[in-house]
């Protein structure tokens, strides 16, 4: 399942729409990795500084350059030495030449407690166009409790702006970062996709499969014989990268473990789940070690779409297991992958060492 939507056709996640906006609020285009760690720690404090802040970090870069919003080095020295490696720099695109700037009429300070530090900011008349817009909402739902009802921000989006999916794209800009505007000053939030799961026993791990037939062949084999695993979810590939928010309406999770296949984008998704996570105050998203190890030693190999870069490899490869990195960094060097399904249902009834290593 993986490799089905292209990156940037998807949504940003919230951290990274925050961290996006954060980072265009700074004057410079070049980023030096001290001003990439201070903006990370402005949009995202409750991660920054936690075991995970690195891993976070990594994954959100990496979804800010797919989606063209950031560009990282491509040699070895533009990275640092510790795992998984962050960028010495970034460069961000350059700004669209914004047009004049509206001068500071009286009329002009006229804004919503809610947008007051529009009235010190200097912003252009594309960005005041927006802020009139919404402007306009809060004058006219103010004291309305069932037009202030938080509801999906699609909805918001098209109620404000006739278009659902304006706000996807605002976020991601400097009207977004910290201090401005927020989805909650607009009684929106981001809805996620659906979690499929089955229900396999009592325990507190959630195992979350990538693709649909080693979904089904792992709920059955761990329907009579579950151990410590509690739920066996569905993750459809890319869309678990956003549905991992449901995990948090599960009763008695404290574990998530993740399988999937071993290419770039099988070691991607997890990674960029685990920012949702992170986010949400979820357990960390981690590998189902057992069931790697048995991947890895599997000699059933297709071809990526794409050799991949030593240093991106390094990167994707710092999520799993160390025991078995090197292993998986040369299979997508070579330009291969392994899929999931590799570990069949003879495979798992044969070798039962996947379990009690989960």
């Amino acid at each position: 399942m993986s490799g089905g939507e292209e990156a940037d056709e998807r949504p940003l996640s919230q951290s990274a729409a925050i961290l996006s906006a954060t980072l265009n609020a700074m004057a410079e285009r070049r980023v030096e990795q001290a001003g990439i760690l201070a903006a990370f720690v402005a949009a995202c404090p409750g991660t920054a500084g936690t075991t995970q802040a690195r891993l976070v970090l990594s994954a959100l870069l990496d979804e800010l350059a797919d989606h063209h919003l950031a560009e990282l080095p491509r040699g070895r020295n533009g990275w640092d030495d510790a795992l998984p490696p962050l960028p010495r720099w970034l460069r961000l695109p350059p700004q669209p030449k914004q047009d004049t700037r509206h001068p500071r009429a009286p009329s002009m300070a006229v804004w919503r407690r809610e947008l007051a530090w529009a009235a010190a900011d200097s912003l252009s008349s594309a960005q005041l166009d927006v802020l009139k817009t919404v402007n306009r909402w809060l004058r006219d739902t103010d004291g309305d409790d069932e037009r202030r009802t938080v509801v999906p921000m699609r909805e918001r989006s098209l109620e404000i702006f006739g278009d659902e999916k304006r706000l996807d794209a605002l976020t991601a800009t400097t009207l977004f970062a910290p201090g401005r505007l927020t989805l909650a000053t607009l009684a929106a939030e981001r809805i996620p996709p659906p979690l499929a799961y089955e229900r396999v026993g009592p325990g507190s791990i959630v195992l979350v499969i990538e693709n649909s037939d080693s979904f089904t062949t792992l709920s059955t084999l761990l329907e009579h014989r579950c151990g410590q695993v509690g739920y066996v979810a569905f993750g459809g590939g890319h869309a678990f990268e956003a549905s991992v928010a449901r995990i948090s309406r599960l009763a008695g999770v404290t574990d998530i473990a993740y399988y999937g296949d071993l290419d770039e984008d099988g070691l991607t998704i997890p990674q960029r789940a685990n920012v949702t996570a992170a986010a949400l105050g979820l357990p960390p998203v981690r590998p189902a070690a057992g069931l790697y190890r048995l991947l890895v030693g599997q000699d059933v190999r297709g071809l990526a779409p794409k050799k991949i870069d030593p240093i991106v490899a390094e990167r994707r490869v710092a999520w799993l297991p160390e025991t078995i990195r090197g292993q998986a960094a040369n299979v997508i060097v070579a330009g291969n992958r392994l899929a999931q399904e590799a570990t069949g249902t003879v495979l798992l009834r044969r070798n039962g060492s996947w379990r009690s290593d989960l």
